[in-house]
């Protein structure tokens, strides 16, 4: 009876050691599993960081910054400064007198002033600003809000202009 009794207990040990429903955590509404990392903002992050599908912000004026990898959507209300990085799904200049370099990026919208632009393959392009250059090899279209901007394309987009002195070359 005593075997008997010792196999039963060691079955039922065994059994319950093989459940596989996860063991209530303190809190039931968490979780203790690993769960996708939802992707962030870097804000005036350091030269020679990597943007790994965050979004990029720039505040600080003067900023001179080289970012590396891929980004979401990136937005410059700084002035005065550069950046260099080469690919990104959007890019918002609100800032004044900044310089982007970028070898491809989607969306790019412009409402500050005295830009420059080098954007090597770009997707759509609005220019509410003033007196902003933009240059491109291939950029898929323009639209222009503001007034004496120049976009210089290798290709020939299609444009609408609602401003006035803008001109495509």
């Amino acid at each position: 009876m005593a075997t008997r009794t010792l196999w039963v207990a060691t079955s039922i040990l065994l059994l319950a050691a093989c459940d596989a429903t996860p063991p209530a955590t303190a809190d039931a509404g968490t979780s203790l599993l690993p769960t996708d990392a939802t992707p962030g903002v870097l804000t005036d992050p350091a030269s020679g960081a990597n943007c790994a599908g965050n979004d990029l912000r720039i505040t600080r004026d003067n900023s001179r910054l080289v970012i590396e990898g891929e980004c979401r959507d990136i937005t410059i209300t700084a002035s005065q400064g550069s950046l260099n990085v080469d690919h990104a799904r959007s890019l918002h200049v609100e800032g004044d007198r900044f310089t982007v370099l970028n070898a491809q990026v989607g969306e790019v919208r412009v409402s500050g002033d005295d830009n420059i632009l080098n954007l090597t393959d770009s997707g759509p392009l609005r220019i509410d600003g003033r007196g902003n250059t933009v240059l491109g090899t291939r950029i898929e279209g323009v639209g222009f809000g503001g007034n004496d901007n120049t976009v210089n394309a290798s290709n020939e987009p299609p444009v609408e202009d609602a401003g006035t002195g803008n001109r495509v070359i």
